[in-house]
């Protein structure tokens, strides 16, 4: 079928339509999440912007050498930074500090207005909020919605922020979708709203990476062609920066993302090797 066909496009674009169990996965995120920070209580609601929903909480690791920022999912239009907690399971006790970011969401703002939260949130929390030995070394990644949101880290002039132009270890991206046309044929997009000039400009396909930090493209090996397609075309374009492409076997769309707070998965050795290879 034609890549305009809605149907086509709800197939490859709907997760849950290829994961029956998906309420029971992301069901139990809250209650997860909840245990984490009662284990490990964040410095919370951090405030980088103007919207009730700009906020992030900070996971502060002991004799912390560096940070993990986590982009939550949910098509920039559900879930919040405090489904999401439990990702610090995976990195405090490897004296890493965990940011989670909230962000506001469609269809009360546009998704350009969500571009310019992730944007400013990083800027604030690098300039204002952590320690110098937390900067020296920070990896972001995001899953779905938020894999997109962590690839346009690289995708941004930090400088223009008054940041260092190159203030990343690294970057890696879940089960992101980073050319934005396909959406458009969705029910997801009733939220999102995009129409192809604005689904052009935001799209990351096609525009220049800023920054030459590592690239790791993740992809759960039971997610759709057009989600594996998405990374495989972000690491073409941005093939200079030398992308690798993690798929990993048996992951669908909703639990591909557990390996973060598993250590010793593909996923947290991932993010792990760019914490251990930067200076």
């Amino acid at each position: 079928m034609a890549e305009g066909d809605r149907d086509w496009a709800e197939r490859e674009y709907n997760p849950r339509l290829l994961v029956p169990h998906a309420l029971e996965i992301y069901g139990k995120w809250p209650a997860r999440a909840e245990a984490a920070r009662r284990r490990h209580p964040p410095i919370a609601d951090i405030r980088y912007g103007e919207h009730p929903r700009e906020v992030l909480d900070l996971f502060r690791a002991e004799n912390a050498r560096g940070t993990v920022l986590f982009i939550h999912g949910g098509y920039w239009r559900a879930f919040s930074k405090y489904d999401f907690s439990w990702v610090a399971d995976g990195f405090l006790p490897f004296g890493l500090s965990v940011a989670i970011l909230n962000y506001p969401l469609t269809p009360e703002v546009p998704l350009a207005r969500i571009v310019a939260a992730a944007r400013d949130a990083f800027a604030s929390l690098y300039a204002d909020v952590l320690t110098p030995a937390e900067r020296r070394r920070v990896v972001v990644t995001g899953h779905s919605a938020g894999g997109y949101l962590s690839a346009l880290h690289l995708a941004t002039a930090w400088d223009d922020y008054g940041l260092p132009e190159d203030p990343l270890a690294g970057c890696v991206p879940i089960s992101g979708v980073f050319s934005l046309a396909p959406l458009i044929d969705t029910t997801m997009n009733d939220a999102i709203r995009l129409d192809l000039a604005q689904a052009g400009e935001l799209s990351l396909y096609g525009k220049p990476w800023r920054s030459r930090a590592p690239l790791t493209l993740v992809v759960g090996g039971d997610e759709s062609a057009e989600f594996h397609r998405q990374s495989e075309d972000l690491a073409s374009g941005w093939a200079e920066l030398e992308p690798k492409i993690l798929d990993i076997p048996g992951r669908n769309h909703f639990d591909v993302i557990d390996g973060l707070a598993e250590p010793g998965s593909e996923l947290h050795a991932a993010v792990m090797a760019m914490i251990e290879a930067a200076r």
